[in-house]
């Protein structure tokens, strides 16, 4: 994917050219974003993978960052960088965060030399947000299932100081042994229909699959569906570390007949397996208007 992601970049290349027949790039070098939030936000804490890049208004084509772009312009040019994830965690479903704010900016570009673009970028003005980010130690936006055999607990660096954290603030999370090889969370919102897209976001540090799911009723009958399986984040040696996905629920929130909407995650061992442990932070759902 990555080579054809940067092959269909290099075709459009011209279309930036500044003088006909000169064939001699400046480059760009586009960093990772940094994301800004209010209190309201929550963390921020992203995982922006690719860019839509354009300069002067013409793509140039979708980059995985950080990325050294070659490109026919020189002097003052505006460049334009579109922040993507990737939707389910899905290697080749690239999708432009309809939550964030593009980067713009003037640079100058000099044949053959390197410029430097640190790109941000900051939740769009008419998102609205859920998040169950643990800082209270109640977290009684999430629930633990009654058919789980153990409890969703608040780890924090006093408590816990083993335990890594992503934003340095506590988090969430569950551990399962034989005797306790089951584990389940749901909202218990009833979260309203939307117009729009919706995300779910999530950090996430696990060494068992976690299922996460919707359940709603429709014509009188409770439903829960799987949609995106995360899989384990545990390396070589142990080491646990945090990542994130950004989880589309958009056909659920915008489908009609259905009540009674809400989230739910969930885990098991496997067979032959002993133990596990999976940990959350900033359970954020992210959707516009109110």
């Amino acid at each position: 994917m990555t080579g054809t992601i940067r092959y269909l970049a290099f075709l459009v290349l011209p279309l930036v050219a500044c003088t006909k027949g000169d064939r001699v790039p400046a480059y760009v070098e586009v960093g990772s974003f940094t994301l800004n939030t209010t209190t309201e936000q929550g963390a921020p804490t992203q995982k922006i993978t690719d860019a839509w890049v354009s300069v002067n208004e013409r793509l140039i084509g979708v980059w995985e960052l950080p990325a050294r772009i070659p490109v026919l312009a020189e002097g003052v040019n505006t460049i334009s960088v579109v922040p993507a994830i990737k939707r389910n965690g899905m290697y080749d479903d690239r999708l432009r965060y309809p939550f964030f704010q593009s980067f713009q900016s003037q640079v100058q570009l000099t044949r053959e030399g390197t410029t430097t673009v640190s790109p941000t970028t900051s939740y769009v003005s008419n998102a609205s947000f859920w998040i169950e980010a643990f800082e209270d130690p109640d977290f009684a936006r999430l629930n633990t299932l009654p058919t789980s055999d153990t409890t969703l607990e608040r780890f924090t660096p006093l408590s816990d100081p083993e335990l890594l954290y992503i934003d340095g603030s506590p988090c969430g999370g569950f551990r399962l042994d034989a005797g306790r090889p089951y584990f389940g969370l749901a909202t218990d919102e009833n979260f309203p229909p939307a117009v729009g897209q919706v995300f779910l976001e999530l950090d996430y540090r696990n060494d068992v699959p976690l299922t996460v799911g919707v359940l709603y009723t429709s014509n009188n009958i409770s439903t829960y569906d799987p949609l995106v399986i995360v899989t384990p984040t545990v390396q070589s040696g142990g080491y646990m570390p945090w990542n994130k996905i950004y989880i589309d629920l958009t056909g659920f929130f915008n489908s009609t007949g259905l009540t009674d909407r809400d989230i739910y995650i969930e885990a098991r061992l496997a067979t032959g397996q002993t133990s596990g442990s999976a940990y959350i932070d900033n359970f954020k759902l992210v959707r516009f208007g109110s």
